[in-house]
């Protein structure tokens, strides 16, 4: 009679199935996010255009989509005029690349749903700072 060992096949760990299934995410996936995210940025900036003219909840609405570039304009910064138009027409075209571009990266290294999570904080939390700020 066979050992028991013997009868059954050695079973992998499940830390050791799980390193071995996860190849990380291709560069053309990452690429192809930040593609996607100025094809957004694209969108987005034709709307920022057109947002100021539908009044306070235009206004609103511009905070929610372009946090970032919202930001500098807060006179909280202390950045001068000039100098807050530059950055907030930077980051208005750089902000969805940008969320393109740290997706992919989070996604090779931590998984989607831990990279999404995290890119979805990183907006709200320039959403309520723009938020705050304004009350100021």
């Amino acid at each position: 009679m066979a050992s028991r060992a013997e009868a059954y096949p050695r079973q992998k760990s499940a830390a050791r199935k799980k390193s071995r299934s996860r190849t990380p995410l291709a560069w053309g996936v990452v690429w192809g996010l930040v593609l996607a995210g100025i094809i957004a940025a694209y969108f987005a900036v034709h709307y920022a255009e057109v947002a100021p003219l539908l009044g306070p909840s235009g206004l609103f609405r511009l905070r929610l989509i372009a946090p970032l570039a919202m930001l500098a304009h807060q006179p909280q910064l202390g950045l001068p005029d000039a100098t807050a138009d530059t950055v907030a027409q930077v980051l208005m075209y750089a902000q969805f690349p940008l969320y393109g571009f740290l997706l992919g990266i989070l996604w090779r290294a931590a998984g989607f749903l831990r990279a999404a999570t995290t890119v979805v904080l990183i907006h709200v939390m320039a959403v309520g700072a723009v938020m705050i700020l304004s009350q100021l």
